[in-house]
Formats: C-alpha cells, structure tokens, sequence
C-alpha cells in the first residue's frame, strides 16, 4: 500500500472477474462529476440481459466520517477495512462480480463532492455496474434529495440495483420505497441535529474564549499545554508590532505594505505555507491585508470569532455577519499590542478615512489591466505638483506600487492621456457604427437590457449630429422616435425627465457608457523608444 496526497491505492482485488479498490481521503480531493440524468437514455446491459452465465457486476461503496463516530457499539465496524471486508464477503456469497471498491474517507453523508462517490456514479451511468452494495443507506448518502434522485430516479433507468446489508435496503422491491424514504429522512434529521449541537458547542467555546479556527491568527502559535489557547509566535509576532508602530509613526497601510515588501517579510499566506514546510507562494502584502491586521482586536488581547456562518448544513457556502453578530472574548489571549496603542490606531484610521474620502469612481476605474502581471491597475497621483496647481494623476500597476521587485517593468500611464484616447476610440467606434446600413426598425424585445440599449443609442444619435453625420431635421426625428421608445418602455413617474444635453457638446466618459462598450485595457510598458502599448478589449 501507498500514499500520495491522501489518496490511498489497495492495487487490485480478485475476486471472480476483479475489480480495483480505491480509498480516496480528504486531502486529495478530486474525481468526476456526478451524472445527470441526460445518461438515462444509455442501454445498460444487466447480468441476465448479456447472457445466462454473464456474472452481476457490482461496486463496493464505503464511507467514513467523524459524523459516524460513535455510532455502534463496536468502532471497528464503521473502519473504512471493516467495510470492505463485509461487502467483499456479502458479494462473494452472492456471487457478483466486484467491478471495483469506492471508498471516501472523512466526508460526510451530505457531501455531493465525494470523489469516489463521483467516480461510482459515473461508471453506473456508463453502464459498467449492474449493482452496488453498502454497508447501509446512510453510508450512501444522508441526503433525502439524493435518495430520490439515484436510488427511486437514475438507478432504475440506468439498470441499476442498489442494496443495503444492515438495513435491508433494496431497490430491486418496489414495496420498500416507503423504508428508503423513511431512512432518508431518519439520517436527514440526525444530520441536522448533529449540526446543530456541534454549533452550540462551538459557539458556546468562542465565548469562553476558546480559539476553534484550525490555523493560528498571524502573529501567534497554538498553546501545546493548552487547547484553543494562543501564544505570540516568536518569527511573526514582533512583525506586528511593528506594523502597528509604524502606524502610529504616520505610516499609511499602502505605505506600510510597500515597505514591508521591500524588506522581503513574507505575507501572512506565505509565512503560514513556511511554518507547514510548503513552497510559498508569491503573494504580497497589501493596504487591505494591512488595514486588517491593524484593525483586528485579538491583537489587543479580545479574542474575536463567529465573523462568517455557514449558510445551510446542507452546504458550504458561508456568509459574512455583521459585526454586532460577532463573538468577542475580552481579554481572553496575549495581547501582542497594549490597548492604548491599539486605540489609538483606530482613531488615526478614522482620521485617515475621513480626510481621504472621495466621491464617485473614476469610469475607467476597474477596466485598465497590467500587461505583465495581469493585475488591475489602480489610480494613483504624483508627488510633485506642477505649475498648473494640480497633481498629475496616473494609472499606476498595483503589484508594482506594493513591490517593485514584483512586477519589474512598472507599468503606468497618465490619465489624462488614457481618456483622451478611449474617447477617440469610442467616438471612432460610434462613426463606424453610424457607417453600417441602418436595420429595420422593431419594437425593442422585451426585458430588463432594451432600455439600456435605447440609451445607448441616444448617445450615439448625439455623437453622429456632433460629428455632422446627421443632419438637424434626420438628428430631430430619430432623437424623437427614440424618446418615445424609451418612454413606452419606462413611463416617467412624477415630473417629467429632464432634456437630453444639447448635441453640440461632447459625451463626457460615464461609469455606464465605459461599462457597456469596454471589457478591459491592458497597458503595456513603453519600449527602448518610448513607444507605449495599450490593448481595448471591446465589449461590441
């Protein structure tokens, strides 16, 4: 036997034709998908279809999860070998065919991604199993939608029989569908109530003060003497520290991570990866993993947790709570910062906040990309201030401006510069378009987007009579056509909209016209000439 990745390979099992056995565990997760049923319509050719002396092909399904723990009187009989032992000897004595064992280690009965599971449903669909075996419903699944699903839907069109040892379950007899569903809703039921004891639990620890998140917060290690206990971690915790000292110096978080990146400090990612003996990865630190840092009260001493709720037991789709939901534990772990300067970064946070606010985002903001790292690139001003009396504004690399060493070509490019040649390119776009043999005219369809585009269409009709494409009396007439449109689709509510701007002025760049027409710019840096690259991804 082997071991690679948590995946663990038995080799081969004879028994009649053979079939191979797979235990697949949680670290290596993986496998197919589950079918759908557009398989339903496959020909399956059962034992008693392929011939007289053809052998029953059946898989071997076993489970384990913590979930299971406890359950009978003997632990060994819920092992992951024990399981199998069983289903060999029950098939042998039925005298199947083992096509092949699927076994998922720690993964619930919930759980749709079980990769062996996956990998079982598949060759059912496929046609290679006429039958499969298990220890019991519930090591199949503890999902009552699944139970309907395969066991009473998919199963019987695919030619498939599913048996159960312990609690007899078989879908070979019709009159025991009201047993497979009442154990469905049996092993439902317990999985909602071990979820919800689990919860109280846990919740009641985070009030306690207990830690519960399987890694240590940056800046601390676990308590060897003491479980759910932190102690400071002695590579990372003076580098908190020092994060907040170089807060209460001035230090802004972009500042702070620029500066930390310069120095070679691994991120918070990458030095969790050093202590487990991985490869780290290039992640940097940036102004938000900063301002994080310094707004986490655990490092004055007040445990916080319960930040995010799973949705659904069913699921693991989470949700993130407010913050007047979440569980704090004064004064519960070692402070790695007194609560004096840990306030009085909150206040220069605040301070920072207000003086830096702005209004609404630039149109291009989101759309302009670096071309050599593909990051977004984020609207930055110089230091110096020209003649004029303003700051010349850029778009600067995001990596490059958190590390320079990261993202070596730095590219950036000016504002003022980049509007004025998307507006050039737009305006060329809407000419080209104004050149195309005019379409039928129709009623918009029907939807949300029609308004949208009617919208857009006024804006073009504007920029074709700007430009003398149109004249006054064709300019007055498709303007009107297009209005009376718009109305019929959205019917003013209250005073009357206002008129459109007067066509002699140029269309301004907006949030909703950048939107619309541009998927994305990758900007390049300048090569040995100056020459400057610059790509608009077109949206039209």
């Amino acid at each position: 036997m082997h071991r690679t990745g948590g995946i663990f390979s038995y080799g081969v099992h004879s028994l009649h034709s053979g079939g191979a056995f797979s235990c697949q565990g949680r670290p290596g997760a993986g496998g197919g998908g589950a079918p759908s049923g557009r398989g339903a319509d496959r020909k399956h050719a059962p034992a008693a279809q392929r011939g007289a002396g053809a052998l029953t092909r059946a898989a071997l399904y076993c489970r384990l999860s913590r979930e299971d723990e406890g359950l009978e009187a003997c632990a060994e009989s819920e092992s992951i070998q024990n399981q199998r032992s069983m289903l060999l000897a029950w098939a042998e004595r039925l005298g199947y065919a083992v096509q092949g064992v699927y076994c998922d280690e720690d993964y619930s009965g919930a759980d749709r991604d079980r990769p062996a599971f996956n990998r079982m449903l598949a060759a059912a669909r496929a046609g290679q199993i006429d039958v499969i075996l298990a220890k019991s419903q519930s090591r199949f699944t503890r999902d009552m939608e699944l139970v309907e699903k395969y066991l009473h839907g998919l199963f019987p069109l695919w030619g498939v029989r599913f048996l159960a040892l312990v609690d007899h379950v078989d879908t070979g007899d019709a009159a025991g569908k009201k047993s497979r569903q009442i154990y469905g809703l049996m092993n439902e039921w317990y999985l909602e109530d071990l979820s919800a004891n689990v919860r109280a639990v846990l919740t009641h620890k985070r009030r306690q003060g207990c830690s519960i998140a399987s890694s240590p917060l940056y800046g601390y290690q676990k308590d060897p003497a003491q479980k759910g206990h932190l102690l400071p971690d002695e590579s990372t915790a003076p580098v908190v520290e020092r994060i907040f000292a170089l807060a209460l110096s001035g230090l802004g978080c972009a500042a702070i991570a620029r500066r930390l990146n310069a120095e070679g400090i691994p991120a918070p990612a990458a030095a969790k990866a050093l202590a487990a003996g991985k490869a780290p990865g290039p992640g940097l630190w940036s102004k938000a993993t900063v301002h994080r840092l310094l707004t986490n009260r655990t490092y004055a001493g007040d445990l916080v947790q319960g930040r995010v709720e799973r949705i659904s037991w069913r699921g693991k789709q989470t949700r993130r709570l407010p913050e007047s939901r979440w569980i704090v534990a004064p004064a519960s772990q070692p402070a790695l910062v007194s609560r004096a300067v840990f306030d009085r970064v909150q206040a220069m946070l605040a301070a920072r906040a207000r003086s830096g606010s702005r209004g609404a985002p630039h149109p291009l903001a989101g759309l302009v990309v670096c071309g050599l790292c593909g990051h977004s690139m984020e609207q930055t001003r110089s230091g110096t201030i020209p003649k004029s009396g303003a700051p010349t504004r850029y778009f600067r690399c995001r990596t490059a401006r958190q590390s320079p060493t990261a993202c070596p070509g730095q590219p950036y490019l000016p504002l003022s510069e980049l509007e004025a040649l998307i507006a050039g390119r737009v305006a060329a776009l809407f000419e080209a378009a104004a050149s195309l043999p005019p379409a039928p005219a129709k009623a918009p369809p029907p939807g949300a987007g029609a308004g949208r585009r009617l919208r857009l269409a006024l804006a073009r009709l504007y920029q074709d009579k700007a430009a003398g494409v149109l004249g006054e009396e064709e300019f007055a007439a498709l303007r009107g056509e297009l209005l009376a449109r718009l109305r019929q689709l959205e019917p003013p509510q209250g005073p009357e909209a206002p008129e459109a701007p007067d066509p002699s002025t140029p269309l301004p760049l907006s949030r909703e016209l950048t939107a619309a027409l541009i998927e994305k710019i990758v900007v390049w840096p300048p090569d040995a000439a100056g020459n400057r690259r610059l790509e608009i991804f077109w949206r039209v």
